[in-house]
């Protein structure tokens, strides 16, 4: 039997599990039951943990995240119904990253005054954007906020790790608005065009960036380097880090709301 055939088995042999235990689970209720289902997807759990763990490292610990995830995937199975046609995998995952997003916002770790000036920032950069027809400069972004452009970089170094989730919640939010009601999401025309159209938008946000900007987000998000360890391969300060990654979000989040709700 080759490799590829031994694989294939054993993928129909562990699909094979999961439908005889969520027609027991469906069948009793029993807590048992849900039990095992747990253990056979906690994999993904672990999976989306990691992956947001890095989004937010230094707010949150991974340990945390990963019982905040196991917590909501315990939901999802209690709250699972078939009938609708999305994949289970599918509808787990959004319930745990969004268990995730709720808890990092819950920590509350970026002080008020911070999150509303970086709320004014962002409405201002949005508004010149729409007025001026390009990227307006700090210059012009501190005389619409009536402040020196020495506190606008401050405003953007404190609002690197809101923005992240600000993006994630609007790229999740936008998935979920894809899933119809008796569809499968991975077949649902609706939402494999959503999917599709919204990775050209953030390829061409990220291909409008500056040169720096894209360094900033391929090393953040592809390589997966901290902060403190793009400054040392950029040769800048973490805190200039920051204000790059901070002014590229703001940039690719107007171009998928304009996508959105043009």
């Amino acid at each position: 039997m080759t490799e590829n055939q031994i694989y294939i088995q054993s993928a129909r042999s562990a699909t094979s599990k999961a439908d005889l235990l969520w027609n027991r689970y469906r069948a009793t209720g029993e807590e048992s039951i849900r039990n095992e289902l747990v253990l056979m997807y906690m994999n993904l759990v672990e999976i989306i943990a990691r992956k947001m763990h890095h989004l937010f490292y230094g707010i949150a610990q991974l340990d945390d995240i990963i019982g905040n995830g196991m917590i909501a995937l315990i939901g999802a199975i209690e709250s699972f119904d078939p009938v609708r046609g999305v994949k289970f995998e599918t509808y787990a995952s959004l319930r745990i990253r969004g268990s995730v997003i709720d808890y990092i916002r819950s920590q509350d770790w970026v002080p008020r005054s911070s999150r509303e000036k970086a709320k004014k920032l962002e409405e201002s950069y949005n508004k010149l954007k729409d007025r001026l027809g390009r990227e307006p400069t700090k210059e012009e972004l501190s005389d619409d906020l009536q402040t020196s452009v020495k506190n606008v970089d401050a405003i953007l170094s404190d609002a690197h790790a809101g923005s992240i989730i600000s993006l994630e919640e609007m790229i999740a939010d936008s998935f979920e608005g894809g899933l119809r009601i008796g569809e499968d999401s991975a077949s649902a025309p609706h939402s494999r065009i959503l999917k599709k159209e919204l990775r050209k938008i953030l390829a061409e946000a990220i291909d409008s960036l500056t040169e720096k900007e894209r360094l900033v987000i391929t090393l953040f998000y592809y390589e997966e380097l901290k902060i403190k360890e793009i400054a040392e391969v950029m040769g800048i300060t973490s805190s200039r880090v920051c204000q790059l990654h901070t002014v590229s979000l703001l940039k690719i989040k107007k171009m998928i709301k304009d996508y959105l709700y043009e």
